[in-house]
């Protein structure tokens, strides 16, 4: 899943650095429709975008298209700027800043590694461009950052993920000089954990709570994971999808549907010929996204978690058509932006 250092920025948030109770599931009530759960209002519905934060000069070499504003670094302030403007204009209530491969990186070592650097020293130039942002009057998302043990499921036992963890709580959520900036839900910052995909935890979720936060766990593709999901989609253990495949899943708190991924396009499950291949979902001129909307308004999740506005890697993303990014690009135009805007309209009030 899923760059040059901005040290006085970093060390000043480094420095001034939950499941919590509820219901997972409750009885079906048997309303009609693409849910047996009653919806969350659509007034008190809200919209989250993964955000990416690891675009440095180096990225460039291997996207599936390039930036309308030009070829750009995560650090730079005039580039998030604009991205909040876009997002804040289209409706997003919060960016989900994508620190799921950090859980090894202590900010306060030498670091020789991928690209964690990049993404947490652009997380403090983006807090505190935000907060620059705030003071002069100027609208901008929301912030909530998704951490995760991908790759090492033991941090969730050795300390490692609490110390990522506290390291959010000090740098951000707790800190007085940003926390009015973070995504809450149920009265706590959002935390969303990825464990990886397929989940290393098949009949339930990690015992790894911090009461702090309202925790969530995360794993891509919940519906090709059979063990963690009933036949009609609801995720059974709580978990929120990534990406799905077909009908997207959701998991249900307090007797309502909580999380929904939305996605403009979904890629290939293996090769032709494998048995259990799956073939891509293009754009298709944004059906796609459409379709995952409309999904959406019919089930009524708390959150629907838009998936994504800049990976641009192709990892994930092998070609314009089976790409998933929402920000404005040379080839696409704002054609994506233009329709996010229209289907969070109507998400929030249909």
């Amino acid at each position: 899943m899923k760059k040059n250092p901005f040290p006085t920025v970093f060390l000043t948030a480094l420095l001034s650095w939950a499941l919590t109770a509820g219901t997972l599931s409750a009885q079906p009530t048997g309303r009609q429709g693409a849910s047996s759960y009653p919806p969350v209002p659509p007034s008190e519905r809200e919209v989250g975008i993964a955000y990416g934060l690891w675009a440095d000069r180096d990225l460039w070499s291997s996207t599936w298209d390039k930036p309308q504003i030009g070829e750009y670094d995560s650090r730079d302030r005039r580039v998030i700027r604009k991205h909040a403007e876009w997002l804040s204009d289209a409706g997003v209530d919060f960016v989900w800043l994508d620190w799921s491969n950090n859980v090894t990186y202590d900010p306060c070592k030498l670091w020789t590694g991928g690209k964690q650097d990049v993404i947490e020293d652009a997380t403090a130039i983006l807090f505190d461009e935000y907060r620059k942002m705030s003071e002069a009057g100027l609208p901008h998302p929301r912030i909530s950052i998704f951490i995760g043990v991908t790759g090492a499921p033991e941090a969730a036992e050795d300390g490692r993920l609490q110390k990522k963890a506290d390291q959010v709580w000090e740098m951000y959520a707790g800190n007085p000089r940003y926390r009015e900036m973070m995504q809450l839900h149920e009265g706590k910052p959002l935390l969303v954990v990825y464990v990886d995909t397929p989940s290393p935890w098949q009949n339930g979720t990690p015992a790894w709570d911090d009461e702090r936060f309202a925790v969530r766990w995360m794993t891509g593709y919940v519906s090709e994971q059979a063990p963690l999901r009933t036949d009609d989609r609801v995720s059974r253990y709580g978990y929120w999808s990534w990406e799905d495949r077909g009908e997207q899943t959701y998991p249900v708190r307090d007797g309502r549907p909580e999380s929904m991924v939305i996605c403009a396009a979904v890629r290939p499950q293996g090769k032709p010929g494998d048995t259990d291949y799956i073939p891509a979902k293009g754009r298709r001129d944004g059906a796609t996204l459409r379709e995952q909307f409309a999904r959406a308004r019919a089930v009524g999740p708390r959150f629907a978690m838009v998936v994504s506005w800049n990976e641009w890697t192709t990892g994930e993303q092998p070609s314009i058509e089976v790409s998933k990014d929402l920000e404005p690009s040379l080839t696409l135009g704002d054609r994506y932006l233009k329709l996010l805007k229209e289907e969070i309209r109507r998400f929030k009030t249909e």
